[in-house]
């Protein structure tokens, strides 16, 4: 077997007669070409790996044809040697700076002309495995992405249809991951009694990982809310389930809470979660105050026995309730000053009463005083207006 093509061009039969013999020797399969036209004929039937091309010659000179071939993406890739009388280092620059890959100055040796033609071999068997690998790469590239598209789809479908609408609330969000698919998850359900099981959480990482243990996280609250109970026990049993489910270094945060409103009040859990804003009166727009829904607790699926424990707030009617996640407020601006709870209560002192068109309003907010960098974490924001009578 041939260890690979060689096109000889040369105006001058001996000197492609001596070049073919020592190459066929070496296990080569040469082509002959009499000038640049006809190497391009011969290359239209067979490609080379390697051309080894007489500079002067009548019709298509070497120089023209190494323009050619250098030129055209199809054959850019031939290593193309020059043969020339001009020695010299000026010679020289000038064949590389046409494109050539190499030089050999007639008169030359044979088993010089051989020494390089190996050499070159060596070079073109690299070359080809590199841009083989990077096919392959590419090609796993390409399918990643695509999983990652897929991924993204499903975590979106993961979420609340919109626009949702709960026993006397309607809610939006607006789900932002870092990297196309992220571990923020949120779910809004109606209870039997006519409350609302509320739950919003990040999980740590990001990813696949994290959106993998997302799912698990909405999976568990929807089973723990099934079984009935409070965000007490919601909190434990999400916990064992991770717990049992998760490595030890993977861990969620999470708010959870039960809405009720014949008490217009609201229970909730905070696992190590960013405690969320009720607006008061913020469902009818304009200026409001707010207030932060504090809690202490650990994150869920560090250890089954954590503590954990259940708060209570007033939700009021009118009130507006603004879920998020951290990648919310720990934005920076330029000057590294970062937006924190407090510049979010800023933000959100005015807003219009639409939920849709004030989570919107946020957001650009939130951008805007994140410009001009990108968010580096997932960002999750569910806005929840109790409806009025």
């Amino acid at each position: 077997m041939a260890k690979g093509v060689v096109l000889v061009v040369d105006d001058e039969a001996p000197i492609r007669d001596i070049l073919s013999f020592y190459l066929k020797r070496a296990d080569y399969q040469v082509l002959i070409a009499g000038n640049g036209a006809e190497a391009l004929e011969e290359m239209g039937r067979l490609r080379p790996d390697l051309i080894i091309s007489d500079l002067r010659m009548p019709g298509m000179a070497g120089d023209e044809l190494c323009k050619h071939v250098k030129a055209d993406p199809a054959t850019q890739d031939i290593y193309f040697i020059i043969l020339s009388a001009m020695d010299g280092t000026a010679s020289r620059v000038g064949g590389l700076a046409l494109g050539a890959d190499d030089m050999i100055p007639k008169p030359f040796h044979a088993q010089e002309v051989l020494a390089k033609v190996d050499s070159s071999f060596r070079l073109i068997g690299m070359q080809k495995e590199i841009r083989r690998q990077n096919r392959e790469l590419t090609l796993f590239q390409e399918k990643v992405q695509e999983e990652m598209e897929l991924a993204a789809a499903l975590q979106m479908g993961l979420l609340p249809k919109l626009p949702g609408e709960a026993p006397g609330a309607r809610y939006t969000h607006r789900y932002l991951p870092a990297s196309g698919i992220g571990g923020d998850i949120y779910d809004v359900l109606p209870l039997p009694d006519g409350g609302t099981a509320i739950m919003i959480a990040d999980v740590s990482g990001h990813g696949v990982s994290a959106a993998l243990i997302s799912a698990m996280v909405k999976t568990s609250f929807e089973n723990q809310v099934r079984l009935g109970g409070e965000p007490l026990s919601w909190a434990r049993g999400m916990n064992e389930d991770l717990c049992r489910s998760t490595l030890a270094e993977q861990f969620a945060t999470a708010w959870l809470a039960r809405l009720d409103p014949g008490e217009d009040s609201i229970r909730y859990v905070a696992a190590g979660h960013c405690a969320p804003l009720r607006i008061v009166s913020g469902a009818r727009g304009g200026l409001h105050r707010s207030e932060v829904l504090r809690g202490t607790g650990f994150m869920l699926g560090l250890d089954p026995g954590l503590p954990f424990t259940e708060s209570r707030a007033e939700c009021q009617p009118g009130d507006r309730l603004v879920l998020y996640t951290d990648g919310m407020v720990e934005v920076e601006r330029e000057d590294h000053d970062m937006l924190g709870e407090a510049g979010l209560r800023r933000l959100c002192a005015e807003l219009p009463a639409d939920a849709d068109a004030a989570a919107d309003e946020l957001v650009s907010r939130i951008r805007a005083f994140n410009a001009p960098s990108p968010f580096v974490d997932d960002v999750t924001l569910v806005i929840l207006d109790r409806l009025e009578d």
